[in-house]
Formats: structure tokens, C-alpha cells, sequence
């Protein structure tokens, strides 16, 4: 099905597997073949399904994470389902203080 060789067996070694192209190794030594998820997807057991919105994930067959918070207004670039919050820093935006003479 899923699977393919790795290996195949000889008098001396067991065959190892793995899984075809579009499937991933999961369980002990490769035991089951899950279907791969791409970038802004994960794996639920039942399938891929896109990362839901709050969170991303950037990484084939990772899972998805939750978004940076960032503090009010320093929202630089929105994330999306493949990729995280991007946030201004403090220090690219330093507030001038005046010191007014009394």
C-alpha cells in the first residue's frame, strides 16, 4: 500500500521501510504511513487540515502553532496559516523623549 523499501532484506539484515512519496513515517520503526502535510496544514489523524486562523505552521509535516503576540499597534506584517506575526521592536522605534527646562 503506503509502503516501500528501504532496504530489502538479505541472509544477514532484516529489509527496512518506508513510506511512498506524499506519506511520512510515524510509529515504532515506521509502522504506519500518515499522509504528508505541506506548509500551513497539519496532520489530524483523518487527514490535512488547514491551521485554523490565530495560528501557522512553516514547516512540511510540522504542526501548527499559535501566532507571536505582539503588543498593541506593532503588528508589522499579519501572519497567516504558513506564517508567523511578524512584530515591530521597540528598539527599530525608539519614542524621543524632550526634557522641557522648567
Amino acid at each position: 500500500g503506503r509502503f516501500r523499501y528501504l532496504k530489502e532484506c538479505s541472509s544477514r539484515s532484516d529489509a527496512e521501510c518506508t513510506c511512498k512519496a506524499g506519506y511520512r513515517c510515524s510509529g515504532d520503526g515506521c509502522s504506519r504511513c500518515d499522509r504528508s502535510c505541506g506548509v500551513g496544514q497539519e496532520n489530524t489523524g483523518s487527514g490535512c487540515q488547514t491551521c485554523r486562523y490565530g495560528t501557522f505552521n512553516d514547516q512540511p509535516d510540522g504542526s501548527c502553532k499559535n501566532w507571536t503576540k505582539c503588543s498593541a499597534n506593532q503588528v508589522l506584517e499579519p501572519g497567516t496559516a504558513a506564517k508567523d506575526v511578524i512584530c515591530k521592536h521597540a528598539s527599530d522605534n525608539p519614542t524621543l523623549v524632550t526634557t522641557l527646562p522648567t
